[in-house]
């Protein structure tokens, strides 16, 4: 979230001469373009026929964007009976798109939802709309505590009709696993803790059993960690930086294989405020490309 993330920002923007180079030989990452103004605060995506969809987060419309791969935006909706607290994350299972309003910064919320939109009625502004309300078993303190706390969530996927949450700890800078079943309230255990060092802000499958999670660390660098899947567990396989400094990557997707049979992903990034010295400027979001052998 950009409006909590700026002191970090500046840190992270006056040290990157610094910053070691990340390995990028077993990858491919390119910035692709800016994206549109209206896109500023980007954080989920998900990919239908081809097409990239996305959402802002806190303070903005309950809207979604849909772009082409050069991030030109080719349709948009928003819907009446939708309430955007903040809008943190988006996945699809076979039916439907599932919007997850999990941000809590804070960890006061005791409305946390994910939003089950079937797929046919996506572009529809009056659509039915199905709710699962979702807590942490385990919190029973919810005095504010903005990113002093460890029920924060940014991230998840669908796999085999089952949800996998990410947690956004802010203790630790570790992920807390928590599966969940679609469509139903659930009351959230983990089961699972995966060592990222840095705080997880979305994942992406690739529907074989390859998930990479995207983040940044205490620095604003921002990582790639990938995880394999297999019986419900998940494993840490390696983590790399992305060759780009500053810029607080939230969103990930996997887009389908390219000729030489690699993974494509797509990710975006929120507009910043950069300030260098009296002068402060706006860095607008951004649309890139990964290229991730398995």
């Amino acid at each position: 979230m950009l409006k909590y993330l700026i002191p970090l920002l500046v840190i992270a923007v006056t040290g990157c001469a610094n910053l070691p180079k990340p390995d990028t030989t077993s990858f491919t990452f390119k910035k692709v373009s800016e994206l549109p103004p209206s896109i500023n605060e980007s954080s989920g995506l998900i990919i239908i026929d081809g097409k990239l969809i996305t959402h802002n987060d806190s303070g903005n419309m309950p809207m979604l964007y849909q772009l082409d791969t050069t991030g030109i935006i080719t349709d948009y909706i928003k819907y009446n009976y939708l309430a955007n607290h903040d809008w943190e994350a988006i996945a699809q299972s076979n039916n439907a798109i599932h919007i997850a309003d999990i941000g809590n910064n804070l960890g006061d919320r005791k409305d946390l939802k994910i939003y089950n939109v079937i797929k046919n009625g996506i572009w529809q502004e009056d659509i039915d709309i199905d709710i699962s309300t979702i807590t942490y078993s385990t919190q029973t303190d919810f005095k504010q505590r903005n990113q002093q706390h460890s029920y924060d969530a940014e991230a998840i996927i669908i796999i085999n009709e089952v949800m996998y949450l990410f947690s956004k700890d802010w203790i630790n800078f570790t992920t807390s696993i928590y599966s969940l079943p679609l469509y139903q309230d659930t009351s959230l255990n983990s089961h699972q803790s995966i060592n990222t060092k840095g705080l997880v802000t979305d994942a992406a499958f690739n529907n074989n059993d390859t998930v990479l999670l995207c983040g940044y660390n205490q620095s604003l660098q921002p990582f790639i960690a990938q995880l394999k899947f297999k019986d419900g567990n998940f494993t840490l396989i390696k983590k790399v930086d992305l060759p780009i400094e500053g810029a607080q990557i939230e969103a990930i997707a996997y887009y389908g294989k390219n000729q030489k049979d690699q993974d494509v992903y797509y990710l975006t990034s929120e507009a910043v405020n950069v300030r260098l010295g009296d002068d402060e400027a706006k860095v607008a979001g951004e649309l890139y490309k990964l290229i991730w052998p398995e």
